[in-house]
């Protein structure tokens, strides 16, 4: 029976169509809406924001920037994250992730590269894991609670062994010596064995030391990454002012 629960009106929302063939026999086809949920789950075992669960490389738009620099960067970058896509498997041999950075919030680093994690999820079928660095430090931190159900441990396996780890605004959060052995620890380790990591921060590679005295941060993801610059301008500032004249237009038109 077809069902409201399928998006495309083809099954009865579990993922299987009933046909009945010519002997009046039956037989089991799969709906295109089991693969959609199968991608849904992936996405939500990824950890990615409902705000980012659909976003593609594609709609990235290096028109909404206003100043031509800022374009060009803008194209620059989408230009390398399709690449990045579709080199996937070479990339991976090489462990070689990106580095997406720039000194204003909202210049659209995170919106790429999650785009770039959703489409490797569909094309590739890699199990990714996206994390703010913020985050990453507090959860380990919360299993030092004695209440806690994970350990340390199995966090950093986590983070470790993803196939693909995001690391959302690197140098946000605060520096300690504790905090700085912490990453470096997850980042050797995926150094080592070539897993790719994506990266996006208001640091350049290049000043990353001045954040992480020891050094060893900058090395790593110096060696295990390549650098982006983003557009130094809000592009989140932009669609948001977007958004609110059209919701303007609605109340007023």
């Amino acid at each position: 029976m077809i069902s409201d629960k399928c998006p495309y009106h083809e099954c009865d929302g579990s993922g299987l169509i009933v046909v009945v063939k010519e002997d009046l026999s039956t037989v089991g086809v799969i709906c295109p809406c089991l693969e959609q949920k199968q991608l849904m789950r992936k996405i939500q075992s990824a950890r990615i924001p409902d705000d980012y669960a659909n976003v593609t490389v594609k709609e990235f738009d290096p028109a909404v920037y206003k100043d031509e620099i800022n374009v060009d960067k803008a194209k620059y970058a989408k230009k390398v994250a399709i690449r990045f896509v579709e080199k996937y498997y070479d990339l991976r041999e090489m462990g070689k992730g990106l580095y997406f950075y720039s000194h204003i919030k909202g210049s659209g680093k995170t919106h790429l590269a999650i785009s770039i994690t959703n489409a490797l999820i569909q094309k590739y079928n890699v199990q990714p894991l996206y994390i703010s660095s913020v985050n990453l430090l507090s959860e380990i931190k919360n299993t030092f609670n004695q209440h806690s159900k994970t350990t340390s441990y199995d966090l950093l396996i986590a983070f470790k062994e993803a196939d693909v780890l995001v690391i959302d605004d690197l140098g946000v959060e605060k520096s300690t010596e504790w905090s700085e052995e912490i990453l470096t620890e997850i980042l050797e380790e995926r150094m080592n064995y070539n897993r790719l990591t994506i990266i996006t921060s208001n640091i350049p590679v290049e000043q990353l030391s001045t954040k992480y005295p020891a050094g060893r941060i900058e090395s790593r993801i110096e060696n295990m990454t390549f650098p982006i610059s983003m557009p130094e301008e809000s592009v989140r500032r932009l669609l948001s002012k977007k958004e609110n004249d059209r919701i303007a237009e609605m109340f007023f038109k």
